[in-house]
């Protein structure tokens, strides 16, 4: 007699071959968590907060640009938001992690571009810290971060000035972007 009846665990098998060229969606309840957050726009636009917000209207296209591209900056210049041990392990295995070995890094292009993108990101850090901490943390927190916070699509008092806020921000960090459209490309 078994003590423990053993399971197939994981996703269930899918009845079409894996070479068939369309997309993975998940897990069903990842489809339905992604459903839900959408709330009547394409499951796609739940994949980042800025994105539902433009596909519902909330943010418009040069806010939703501006919290993108702050994030693309940011993790250009702090480094990757998220935690992960992958760039460790590939290190002490000696790999190179797509990088070629054979071709000679330029130092003056990489620390030119690095100075030129940590310059955008501190004018536009600065711009958006003008604003007070409250707007910052909110901005960071849900353009760099991707935080679903509870107020996303809510529509009470606390959830309207929130992201009242939250586009406050966002506008700032447009404005910063367009002042230095010369300067930061």
């Amino acid at each position: 007699m078994r003590a423990f009846i053993a399971t197939k665990r994981g996703r269930p098998r899918q009845l079409e071959a894996a070479n068939d060229n369309t997309p993975d969606r998940g897990t069903m309840e990842l489809q339905m968590k992604r459903a839900v957050l959408a709330r009547g726009v394409a499951a796609e636009a739940a994949t980042h907060p800025l994105d539902l917000l433009l596909a519902h209207g909330r943010i418009n296209l040069a806010e939703h640009r501006a919290g993108c591209r702050y994030a693309a900056l940011y993790k250009q210049v702090i480094g990757p938001t998220g935690i992960s041990y992958g760039r460790l392990y590939a290190g002490l295995a000696g790999e190179s992690r797509g990088r070629r070995t054979d071709v000679a890094i330029d130092p003056a292009v990489d620390d030119a571009e690095r100075a030129d993108a940590q310059r955008q990101f501190r004018t536009a850090q600065a711009a958006l810290r003008s604003e007070g901490a409250v707007v910052a943390g909110i901005t960071e927190r849900l353009a760099v971060f991707g935080a679903f916070p509870d107020w996303l699509l809510a529509e009470h008092a606390t959830a309207l000035r929130a992201r009242g806020l939250l586009r406050k921000g966002l506008r700032q960090l447009a404005e910063a972007f367009q002042r230095n459209a010369g300067r930061c490309r």
